[in-house]
């Protein structure tokens, strides 16, 4: 009999698509449904569910999918850091991951910085156990309709309102496992069980639930992706507009397995090592006109300069993003802290940013907590830094966004300190936020407040082809439409030359007045056909010139 039901299960997975879980014994049968459902399937393994008792319901069906998810950088807010020199083994919420934007969860309640986090309120960790698979809340990433709120117990805080008068705040109670979810109906058009028999595989608005509010703002902290972006006009992003392709994140990002592909530079840990860029999609010789001796050539260019350089002229577009964070000109905002008030830092805001445009090889330095940070150019400590140079294989010109703020630098270490921002939440004294970092990070001592600065990779928001930057862009002495060039190539990007001209001219022949970049370069490399090493700090082999 148990052969017999074994058999005729497995002629309707096979009709039906449904994967079987291999069993211990007849009793032990698991069906799972795939990750992108169809209308069948969804309809067979959800809409006869006859109740939600949060993710334990999902998991009875999906344990393996379960534990994909509970491997991801998305469950674990940590991971390996295939990309990042600076840091060795996995990093994130173990390794003290610290940022421009929000600092670092080390030092404040769990429910601070949870809210996005795919899990239902206790803490993860690295064994999938009964109860870690049952914290995983498939609904926050499967159905557009679905909202939470933190479950009781709850305790009264102490805060301080916009007027300076002291007022309580209701937060859930923690343990070191953390706390509980909820589904919170009253802000859902369905009910939580409805929820549960209607789930779909992840769309715009899903991710966007998260990655829109991201730093605490809509658009504030990525600045190519905000709320706009679940439906955006096809003047702000080709790829995802429903007027353009109406692609979906996970057309792009789904590495399989519950893993996604891509890494903003400032961010640490990969679920996948692979490097992911438009090449995965497009050729790397989009445009058909590939001339090794054709400087001037749009596929020559893309050997070195990223789609995104020419194809996002701006970002910022439809809603303005946060370009610099003062934690010592603090706001009060009725809507923090879940609508009962609270304090945030002053957001200065920009839209339609012209980007800054910085190599990039797809590795970074990214600073961790207990790192001495390093200093730029301008005095800023960096938080955030692409990797390669003009002469590294495989790097690229991006356009970047940089975001600014300060931080308290540890006089007797010269590490950051991990200030608390549920502290700064609930008094909007950054001093006080310092000090309470301070004694949970085990710091005493003075400190100084110092700016700080990270880069940021701009990837969302292609426009139309006809809105691609001309050459005169980036080129001054081929500026068609009279606008000022985007960068100084030579200055700040390594095309100077490799000495002085008279020196560099000398190699070759008698020193000679120069004519501009352009006649200059069609003499030399088009007709001569002489690699830039004869006259720049770097080669460019790929294309078969003549070099010293």
């Amino acid at each position: 009999m148990k052969i017999k039901l074994l058999l005729l299960l497995s002629v309707i997975a096979l009709v039906l698509g449904i994967r079987i879980a291999p069993a211990r014994t007849a009793e032990e049968i698991t069906i799972h449904l795939p990750i992108v459902l169809s209308p069948m399937t969804a309809a067979y393994g959800h809409a006869s569910i006859t109740s939600y008792d949060g993710p334990q319901t999902c998991v009875a069906c999906h344990q393996a999918e379960a534990e994909e998810m509970h491997g991801s950088v998305h469950y674990q807010m940590s991971g390996a850091t295939p990309n990042v020199p600076n840091i060795d083994g996995e990093a994130g919420k173990n390794n003290s991951a610290f940022n421009t934007y929000c600092g670092t969860i080390e030092t404040s309640r769990w429910a601070t910085c949870a809210g996005c986090h795919a899990g239902y309120g206790q803490r993860p960790q690295p064994d999938p156990t009964t109860d870690q698979l049952n914290n995983i809340d498939c609904l926050m990433c499967h159905q557009d309709d679905y909202a939470r709120t933190a479950a009781g117990p709850y305790e009264e805080v102490t805060a301080v309102d916009g007027d300076g008068n002291p007022r309580t705040i209701q937060v859930p109670i923690e343990d070191e496992n953390g706390f509980f979810y909820m589904p919170n109906a009253a802000k859902m058009n369905i009910t939580p069980l409805e929820a549960a028999q209607t789930v779909h595989a992840t769309t715009r608005t899903t991710c966007l639930r998260c990655h829109a509010g991201a730093s605490g703002s809509d658009g504030g902290k990525r600045g190519d992706i905000s709320s706009i972006t679940a439906n955006p006009p096809l003047s702000s992003d080709v790829h995802m507009s429903p007027q353009g392709q109406d692609f979906t994140c996970a057309q792009c990002h789904d590495a399989g397995n519950h893993l996604v592909r891509g890494r903003g530079l400032d961010l640490r840990p990969n679920d996948v090592a692979e490097r992911f860029s438009c090449e995965h999609c497009h050729t790397e010789q989009p445009h058909g006109d590939y001339d090794p001796n054709r400087g001037d050539r749009r596929d020559v260019h893309a050997a070195r300069v990223a789609c995104q350089s020419c194809h996002i002229p701006t970002f910022a577009k439809d809603m303005s993003t946060e370009m610099e964070r003062d934690w010592l000109n603090p706001f009060y905002s009725p809507s923090a802290c879940s609508g009962q008030g609270g304090w945030k830092p002053e957001e200065i805001r920009e839209s339609n940013v012209i980007p800054t445009y910085e190599w990039f090889d797809g590795a970074s330095e990214v600073y961790a907590l207990g790192q001495i940070p390093t200093q730029n150019a301008d005095g800023e400590y960096a938080l955030g830094v692409p990797l390669g140079d003009v002469a590294s294989a495989g790097a690229k010109l991006y356009p970047m966004k940089e975001h600014r703020s300060i931080s308290a630098l540890h006089d007797a270490t010269g590490q950051l300190i991990p200030h608390s921002t549920f502290t700064f939440f609930t008094t909007g004294d950054y001093d006080l936020a310092v000090q309470e970092g301070m004694v949970q990070a085990g710091m005493t001592g003075s400190y100084t407040i110092v700016p700080i600065h990270t880069f940021q990779t701009i990837n969302h928001g292609v426009e139309v082809a006809q809105n691609a930057l001309e050459c005169g862009d980036c080129h001054g002495d081929r500026d068609f439409t009279g606008g000022p060039p985007r960068m100084d190539l030579q200055t700040d990007l390594g095309y100077g030359l490799k000495d002085s001209a008279a020196q560099v001219c000398t190699q070759c022949h008698n020193y000679e007045t120069s004519e501009g970049f352009t006649p200059t370069h069609q003499k030399h490399v088009q007709e001569e056909q002489y690699d830039c090493s004869w006259c720049h700090t770097f080669s460019r082999p790929e294309r078969g010139l003549t070099a010293p």
